[in-house]
């Protein structure tokens, strides 16, 4: 029942009047409590999403308190609010901090300060239960967040406000129910998304999330592999990605491909071919085990033959790895003027480090091998101060590739900011950083 559609009609009788107003004051107090009720009813489904153990949050949060037991972390659920506290409980790499969002109708809000990259860390975390929560699909909204900030689109689920008098950015995330997400049809791999050039005679590769699309490229302008994966059916998102791609990069043969590519299908030829749907096998060497959710089609160009032979990424030896990533992150200064920076100057040259060397892409029992020998060629001061950077080191790096803009002013101030930003744009080293990362973690190097 609505006011204004009550006091539009013109009521002779007083004690009509009264009554109506009465009636309708009552269902207002009624439609008010269910709406308040259905608020705390999202919040807590949110809230539940956000700690369920199978979680990015819970999961991260397991992983830290491993490998420092003292760090305390602990959520609430309140009347309009989810809070995340954290305590470092002294240890000196951590600072406590206090995080809320805070429901304010059908959106979730939470304001981040500048620098603060676990908080820009914590909206995509909550951002991930909200989708849980209301049945999406994670890898379509992990896309969809990729998409609009790539692509620097728009959308009503999520909104981020820059204050810069104040030194903040607030985040909005639309709770009224399962996100359309009516934009991820637009999402393609374009020039934008891509942020690549003409291939040449050196090997290179990339790959990332965007939309519906995961797509990984190896190779050089003589030979040149792609893999594209759409969630659900391939179809014009894939078909214009892929033209747009080989357009961009140009690999061999790309000219009477674009000629003969008129529509998704199967083509042979000397120079190129297309294979819709290849083996698992194919699948899981160039980017990840099947995901049957997903549709996938491969293509190459050039001679795969002398591609193979040709291409063989080499592990760097025990000495490189003791240099550029043990002995740089250790020698991180104690809790100085300069360390934030300092860390900054070391996350950018040690994710240079494992992207120039393609840490994704090496046999892993070779890899795993060097960085055991190097870290056995460390002292034993050295390898202590390792273990006491790096799990901060690590959240800086994982958090750079959640939300970059939120933590591009650390690097700017440490003048690494345009390299850095280069770095994050290659999705390939995400992974080359993420694979450096896993086998670090399971080195055993905390242990003396």
């Amino acid at each position: 029942m609505n006011l204004q559609k009550i006091s539009a009609k013109r009521l002779i009788a007083a004690v009509l009047v009264l009554v109506l107003l009465l009636a309708l004051s009552a269902c207002g107090q009624r439609a008010s409590a269910e709406e308040e009720a259905g608020n705390a009813d999202t919040l807590k489904g949110i809230y539940e999403a956000l700690v369920a153990p199978e979680s990015d949050y819970s999961e991260n949060r397991a992983l830290m308190t491993d490998f420092y037991p003292e760090l305390e972390y602990s959520e609430t659920l309140g009347t309009d609010r989810i809070t995340i506290t954290f305590k470092a409980n002294g240890n000196e790499y951590f600072t406590d901090g206090t995080w809320e969002f805070v429901q304010d109708g059908d959106r979730l809000t939470a304001v981040i300060a500048d620098g603060d990259y676990t908080g820009a860390v914590y909206v995509i975390y909550v951002a991930n239960a909200i989708g849980s929560y209301f049945g999406m699909e994670p890898a379509l909204v992990s896309g969809y967040l990729n998409g609009l900030s790539v692509l620097g689109a728009e959308s009503d689920n999520i909104s981020i406000t820059r204050d810069e008098a104040a030194g903040t950015t607030t985040y909005s995330l639309n709770i009224a129910g399962p996100w359309d997400m009516k934009e991820l049809d637009q999402m393609l791999l374009t020039e934008a998304a891509l942020d690549a050039e003409p291939l040449d005679e050196n090997y290179t590769g990339q790959g990332g999330n965007v939309g519906k699309l995961l797509y990984m490229t190896n190779g050089n302008v003589n030979g040149f592999t792609v893999l594209i994966a759409e969630y659900g059916e391939l179809d014009d998102i894939a078909y214009q990605s892929i033209v747009n791609l080989v357009t961009l990069r140009k690999p061999v043969g790309y000219e009477a491909f674009l000629v003969d590519f008129t529509e998704l299908k199967a083509l042979e030829t000397d120079d190129y071919t297309v294979v819709l749907d290849p083996d698992d096998n194919t699948i899981a060497e160039i980017m990840d085990e099947r995901n049957d959710k997903y549709s996938y089609v491969l293509l190459h160009f050039g001679s795969e033959e002398n591609y193979e032979e040709d291409y063989v990424v080499s592990v760097p030896d025990a000495e490189a790895f003791a240099d550029a990533y043990f002995r740089a992150v250790a020698g991180i200064p104690e809790a100085t003027a300069g360390a934030s920076l300092a860390q900054a100057q070391v996350a950018c040259d040690v994710l240079g480090f494992a992207f120039y060397n393609e840490l994704w892409l090496p046999d892993t029992d070779a890899l795993r091998a060097n960085m055991l020998e190097a870290w056995e060629s460390l002292s034993d001061e050295e390898r202590a101060n390792f273990d006491l950077n790096f799990p901060a080191f690590n959240e800086l790096l994982n958090s750079c590739f959640e939300d970059w803009e939120a933590n591009r002013s650390r690097f700017e101030d440490a003048g690494v900011a345009e390299t850095m930003e280069e770095l994050m744009e290659n999705g390939t080293a995400q992974w080359s950083w993420d694979e450096l990362s896993a086998n670090t973690w399971t080195l055993g190097n905390s242990e003396d």
